[in-house]
């Protein structure tokens, strides 16, 4: 038995990663209240405990890391489910085998392609045929069942080609922050993200006083290797929560737009009454551009040691 398509797209948890990130985000302002509750289930022998409140706020704030990054992932996965190929619309009804079947490593190099540029995002203002309009694959991906002027005037239009033009700016930002994957790969294979340095501290090399330092001990450390060059690095992000949560947000609701109209086009919503309301969520420069800027001084943090090869 094969899940409808209907059925998928009326029950899809489109919402998952903005709540998560509401909740963490909620306990990360808690963390009091939340230790209360973990050391509940703290284990102990004797009067030794086995403490579980050490690194709650790291958690935390990893969990929002990683949260935000599975967004992005499952944007894209969408996105390139949905994209026009030559010109051609895929199948809206088989979008479910398209995302179980999808060539991922091949979405990874999309979205790397994105980022560096190669694929231009330019590609949102081509023109396609589709439902018997003539529309933008922009509109089309974002914006599906809005195409008739009748229903939906003309300074809703334009406002939909505005925001299509802040839709390219952030997902140009999602594809940066994903294209750096080792830090994903970190959090996802066998969590080898830790907390590591406090501080960082620059001396001058005459007088060895200090010059600079860098607070770091709200950060996060991950190690890979490089065995063909023979060299470690350890890469150090310092957290930040606030961003993550906003981007994690903008990249949810991209996700609710592409499947909540597809559920009205697609789905049986028709069928179930005429009076239901939906929102859709329009995009602007001005609500993006709090979401896209860094609010750490620091944002990447690179230390690598090589074997050097003694002289014959």
């Amino acid at each position: 038995m094969e899940t409808d398509y209907k059925n998928f797209y009326n029950s899809y948890l489109k919402e998952y990663h903005e709540v998560r990130a509401i909740y963490l985000k909620h306990f990360l302002s808690n963390t009091e209240s939340l230790n209360t509750t973990i050391q509940e289930n703290e284990l102990g022998i004797k009067d030794v405990k086995i403490p579980l409140t050490k690194n709650t706020k790291f958690i935390l704030q990893a969990d929002l890391r990683q949260n935000y990054f599975h967004s992005i992932e499952t944007f894209f996965e969408f996105f390139f489910a949905f994209l026009p190929k030559n010109g051609k619309i895929p199948d809206n009804t088989n979008v479910l085998r398209a995302l179980v079947k999808s060539n991922w490593k091949q979405n990874y190099k999309k979205i790397e392609y994105i980022a560096n540029g190669k694929l231009k995002l330019s590609l949102l203002d081509e023109m396609v045929e589709f439902l018997e309009h003539k529309v933008s694959v922009g509109q089309y991906l974002f914006y599906i069942g809005t195409f008739s002027k009748e229903k939906f005037n003309e300074d809703y239009q334009n406002t939909v080609k505005e925001s299509i033009e802040s839709i390219k700016k952030i997902i140009k930002v999602l594809a940066n922050d994903f294209s750096k994957r080792d830090e994903y790969n970190a959090y996802k294979h066998t969590m080898r993200v830790f907390p590591n340095f406090s501080s960082i501290h620059i001396l001058n090399a005459e007088s060895l006083k200090e010059e600079i330092n860098f607070d770091l001990s709200n950060s996060a450390s991950y190690q890979i290797y490089n065995d063909k060059e023979k060299e470690t690095i350890v890469k150090t992000k310092l957290f930040d929560p606030e961003r993550d949560f906003k981007m994690t947000k903008i990249c949810s609701r991209l996700i609710y737009n592409m499947i909540e109209l597809r559920s009205v086009v697609f789905g049986d919503r028709k069928e179930k009454g005429n009076n239901e309301k939906i929102a859709i969520v329009l995009f602007n420069q001005e609500n993006i551009e709090d979401s896209i800027k860094h609010n750490v001084e620091i944002q990447d943090l690179s230390f690598s040691s090589k074997l050097i090869k003694g002289s014959s």
